[in-house]
Formats: C-alpha cells, structure tokens, sequence
C-alpha cells in the first residue's frame, strides 16, 4: 500500500519586527546606518528614536572592552612654567576597577635631571611605546620610551632645525603614529622659522619664514621634509587635540593647506602610507565654542566633545571621514559640580576631568556614576594615555 504525502504550503514572512530590527541595526558601525537610511523614512530618524539610541549606546560601550585587556591609564601632570614651584611632569600609572590604585612611574634616563614640560604624543601607546617629547624652548628632545622594560631611544635632531645661524625654529604639532603597511613608526611635526637679526650688538627676532612639515622614521631612523602643505593644528603642541587609529593621524584645524588662513573648524586625517591628508567639516554652529572641542578616541572610533556654554557636554563619533553629516551625537553628559575642563578619555567608556580644586575625577558613560581619583592634577597642564603593558624591544619594532 503505498501512501501519499501531500505537498503542504508553507507561508513564509518577510516580516521582521521593529524590535529584532533595531536591535540588529544597533549592532551595525555607523557607517552603514547611515547609508542604511535609504531603506525606510524611521531608519534616518534611528538616533532620535530613544529606543535605539540607548541599545546603541550600551552596545558600543560594552563591545569593545576585548581592546582594554591589559590596559592602564597613565596620567601626566605638568606644572606652569612661569609658577613659583620648580616646572615638572610627573607620571602616574591607574589601574584597578575604579583606579584606585595609582603609582608613580619614574621619567627614562634622557629626563632624570629634567623633567619639565614632558608630553605624550599620542593618547594611546602604540604596542607598548610611547613617543615623549620635551618642550625644551625652540629644541625640543623626542624619545621613544616603553615603560615596562624602561627602554628608550632618543629620535636624532632633525637636520632642518639649523638651516642657518641667523634662522631660529618653532616645534609645532608634534604627532607620533604607526604606518601599519610599512610596519614603521613615525613622528610628523610642523616647523617655523624666524629670522634673527643683529641690532646693536643684540640678537632679536624679526619676521617669520614660511613654515614646513617634516616625517621621522624608525626604520630609517631619519627626518625627511614632506613636500604638501598640510593646514595646521590651532593647539599646537597640546596631545589632547589629536588622535590616531588605522595608520592615520588626526587632529582639529581652523585653517586651510595655504598659509594657515582661517575657515571654518574641521577635523585633518594624515595618511601615513600615502602621505596625503583629508578634510572632514565639523558640524555648523560650533565655531564660537571651538576653544572647547576635545578630539578623542572612543572605543577606537573617532570621537569629539564638545563642552558648550552650560557645560553640558555632547559626545558626538565619526562615521565616516570626510563626511560631515556622519558625526552623530551618542551621549549627552549633563553638568558636572565644580568641573573645570574634561583632560581625556579612558577605558571602557570613561571620562576624565579636572575640578576648580584640581581635584581629578571620573565619569562612566555607562553606569553615569562620578568618581573622584584621589590625587589632584596641575593647573597648567594633565593627560590621560591609554597604555598596554608589553615587553617588546624598541629594536624590533
């Protein structure tokens, strides 16, 4: 007897919830949402949806700490050159859940006898090194320096410091990154000149000489001159204002490649490999709160902070360079009591700030608690470095 099966029609939906959606999309990197926002009228809308944006929010903080393994915060402090203390930096290692613990890390051997005016050129080690520059009036010292095994390597002078005995140079926007396709690790920086002239038996200063930018190389251990005019940092030497993330160096400008000629705020992105940079346009209307703008990384997306009038601060991240409507606004930090200035981004979604008291602290965007460090920073100056902990040698880098 045979028996017959008969065929059974099944209907399949092409229907997926709006929750299953959302929740997919908040998974995606901002760049695709927003070229996702062809689909549907609601998916250009997914960050006013409050909905999503908090799934988005918890997902990108909570997503990454894989990159925080091994991670400790390191705190430069810098005292004003012109106080009454003796001018020095001081370095502290944080760690622990809540960096409670904290220990002073001695300078390498190059700043034993001078530690004044010391930055880290860049807010993150790269593999395990950091690049430290020294603001020694217009000849500043530039090492390399891991601090687990304490060794260093001094970057040789660059040979277009002294063109001429009657031109003295200006250091600007000293920037430490790593070409990952050459496997290279290099420093950029902008020099000026002006001319010194002989009046009275006395040297002064008089008009400046048009500016360069420069490329120092490990491999080749040289500096080497870049012929492009790149616009300018506005912060000059000040680490907080840049970034680095995928063999590109960023930071914020209110100049053009000519000239440094003032236009409107933008963020600068340096292509190591191919030496050519790009442009992408802050959003309107924060020109007039411009000096407070904190260029960042967030859990390795680029990131600005924009602290405004009543200090309120929004953190908007990038999704795409050179587009401007792709910076997106993720996280609203109301004011804080008593805060000052924010001094840097840490680990797993952490803010820091300094106080009018001097007094440290940190926020989590997460949990939205506040949390005081424990150890007050200097008025002049104070950075926050993501460093991992790591042992190998600066030869083999």
């Amino acid at each position: 007897m045979k028996k017959f099966v008969g065929a059974i029609n099944v209907k399949v939906s092409n229907h997926i919830s709006e929750d299953l959606a959302l929740s997919i999309l908040s998974k995606l990197p901002l760049k695709s949402l927003k070229r996702f926002g062809c689909v549907c009228k609601s998916w250009v809308l997914l960050f006013e949806n409050l909905y999503f944006l908090n799934m988005y929010r918890n997902y990108f903080i909570s997503s990454n700490h894989f990159y925080y393994d091994d991670t400790y915060i390191l705190l430069n402090s810098t005292t004003h050159l012109f106080s009454s203390e003796t001018p020095q930096s001081t370095l502290y290692l944080l760690s622990g859940e809540r960096f409670e613990n904290m220990v002073k890390v001695d300078w390498p051997p190059p700043f034993h006898e001078d530690d004044s005016l010391i930055y880290i050129l860049s807010k993150t080690s790269v593999n395990e090194t950091l690049c430290l520059a020294q603001d020694l009036s217009n000849y500043p010292k530039c090492v390399f320096w891991n601090p687990t095994t304490n060794e260093f390597r001094i970057i040789p002078s660059s040979p277009f410091e002294f063109q001429s005995r009657y031109m003295q140079p200006l250091v600007y926007s000293n920037d430490f990154c790593y070409d990952h396709v050459r496997d290279d690790y290099k420093v950029i920086r902008r020099l000026s000149f002006f001319y010194i002239i002989n009046i009275d038996e006395q040297w002064v200063e008089d008009s400046y000489v048009d500016p360069m930018w420069e490329i120092y190389s490990l491999r080749s251990n040289s500096w080497r001159k870049l012929n492009i005019e790149i616009p300018c940092c506005n912060s000059e030497n000040s680490p907080n204002e840049k970034a680095h993330v995928d063999g590109m160096c960023h930071w914020l400008s209110l100049t053009d490649e000519s000239n440094c000629h003032s236009v409107e705020p933008h963020m600068v992105s340096f292509d190591l490999y191919n030496e050519v940079f790009l442009t992408t346009p802050l959003l309107s209307g924060v020109v007039e709160l411009y000096d407070s703008l904190h260029l960042t990384l967030l859990n390795g997306s680029i990131a600005f902070i924009l602290q405004d009038q009543e200090n309120t601060f929004h953190v908007r991240i990038l999704g795409e360079l050179g587009v401007k409507e792709s910076w997106t606004k993720i996280f609203i930090v109301d004011p804080l009591p008593c805060i000052e200035r924010l001094i840097g981004m840490g680990i797993k979604g952490s803010i820091f700030f300094k106080k009018y008291d001097n007094e440290l602290i940190w926020f989590d965007l997460s949990t939205r608690m506040i949390e005081e460090i424990g150890v007050k920073g200097c008025e002049y100056y104070c950075q926050i470095i993501i460093y991992k902990d790591g042992l190998l040698p600066i030869e083999n880098l």
